[in-house]
């Protein structure tokens, strides 16, 4: 009787597994998605003062306000008057995420490498030195949820954009 007991629930559960099929799931998710760059290292360079799109980090160093535009820059303004800042320069730094400053240089990632520039002129800021490779390649959005697997063939992570995925594979 066992025996029989034994074999029934077996020849079951086989029958229930083999029944499930692996349907194709394509549904779609808000999440992230990598933006690369084929560059090694990206060129840093000041451009004319340009609107503020997508902001990141905030900092105040004297008289002036610092304000990170996610994966593209700083933009410099003239905090005399905090009640209407005026923008002086952009500094186009690709991948930038973060920033400090001290003694009149902007320290800055740039995708691996740091960069660091000069603001004692801030209608000018001038590049001084790069120290590369001292930042790892980031595999993950800040943010936690789905996200676009990184790959490596496709160039460097300098940042991610919200995007409607397909199937993602990757999460945080």
């Amino acid at each position: 009787m066992k025996k029989t007991i034994m074999i029934l629930t077996v020849l079951i559960g086989a029958v229930a597994l083999s029944s499930c099929k692996k349907k194709e799931d394509n549904s779609k998710v808000e999440g992230w998605k990598p933006i690369y760059s084929t560059t090694q290292n990206s060129e840093v360079e000041t451009k004319a003062s340009q609107p503020l799109q997508n902001p990141g980090r905030i900092y105040v160093y004297e008289n002036l306000l610092l304000v990170n535009e996610k994966a593209k820059g700083i933009h410099i303004y003239d905090n005399s008057n905090t009640n209407s800042p005026v923008e002086l320069s952009f500094i186009s730094i690709p991948g930038n995420l973060d920033f400090s400053v001290n003694d009149g240089k902007l320290y800055a990632d740039n995708i691996n490498d740091m960069v660091i520039v000069d603001i004692s002129n801030p209608t000018a800021p001038t590049y001084v030195n790069r120290i590369e490779d001292i930042f790892p390649t980031q595999q993950f959005p800040d943010e936690f949820g789905a996200f676009e697997c990184v790959d490596p063939s496709k160039g460097q992570v300098v940042g991610w954009e919200k995007a409607m995925l397909v199937n993602p594979k990757c999460f945080r």
